[in-house]
């Protein structure tokens, strides 16, 4: 198992590449690629980087209607 680990860290480092692997360890690696997807998606905060450059952006309600935010299209102290 340690040229499976070996082989597993090279893929996930990016030296070795997936289609390598046999089919168990290419299932360790898509658990680790998914761990860090969901670590990347967790950690984005469009609204903060929109607001820092002053720049607006658009959102869907509950009802499906469009809600610009931020820029001039916001009164300072709403949240719309």
């Amino acid at each position: 198992m340690a040229r499976g680990r070996r082989a597993i860290k090279r893929v996930l480092a990016g030296y070795a590449s997936y289609d390598d692997l046999r089919p168990r360890e290419q299932a360790v690696v898509r658990a680790a690629w998914d761990k860090r997807i969901a670590a990347s998606i967790a950690a984005l905060d469009y609204e903060a980087e929109f607001r820092a450059a002053g720049k607006p952006w658009a959102e869907a309600d509950d009802q499906g209607n469009l809600i610009i935010r931020g820029g001039a299209h916001e009164r300072p102290g709403t949240d719309d």
